[in-house]
């Protein structure tokens, strides 16, 4: 149930994940991902370190093949690195509020041009839902086919 089906070609994609939730988009982005065509797509990625950033090196990878391409990873107690980490820190929604996407996709994220797909930790969820849903964003809906916000609630 939570695939690109229902997402329009011409959409880009945005797949906002903590920890081990980024595991289902794997496959979409393997599929689907189409280097250097119109159809920007992106990954956020928090975490609680660095080596918790899984598939980091397979993403670096599409990042540096594919312009159309964004790996943003962010992790959240750098001071515990064995070494300076030089990415981002904090939390994703900050990296949504700071627009870096808008930054490096050269368009604006909105809900006419854009699906966003959630999968972690339920707080990192109701966090995004609360700041797309200020921006415009609903949740899709699967029988009315609306919305723009895929959510995966795996944590009961």
């Amino acid at each position: 149930m939570f695939t690109l089906a229902e997402v329009p070609d011409r959409k880009n994609i945005l797949f906002i994940a903590t920890g081990t939730g980024l595991a289902p988009y794997m496959s979409m982005i393997r599929t689907n991902l189409e280097c250097n065509s119109e159809r920007k797509f992106a990954v956020i990625h928090g975490a609680r370190h660095s080596w918790d950033l899984g598939y980091r090196s397979e993403l670096n990878g599409f990042k540096r093949l594919c312009s159309n391409f964004e790996y943003i990873p962010v992790i959240d107690h750098p001071e515990e690195e064995n070494g300076r980490w030089a990415g981002e820190t904090g939390f994703v929604n900050k990296i949504w509020t700071e627009r870096r996407l808008t930054d490096s996709w050269g368009v604006e994220p909105t809900p006419e041009n854009t699906r966003i797909f959630l999968c972690g930790n339920p707080l990192m969820i109701k966090s995004m839902l609360e700041v797309l849903k200020e921006e415009g964003f609903t949740e899709f809906n699967r029988r009315e086919k609306t919305g723009q916000i895929h959510v995966e609630k795996y944590w009961a």
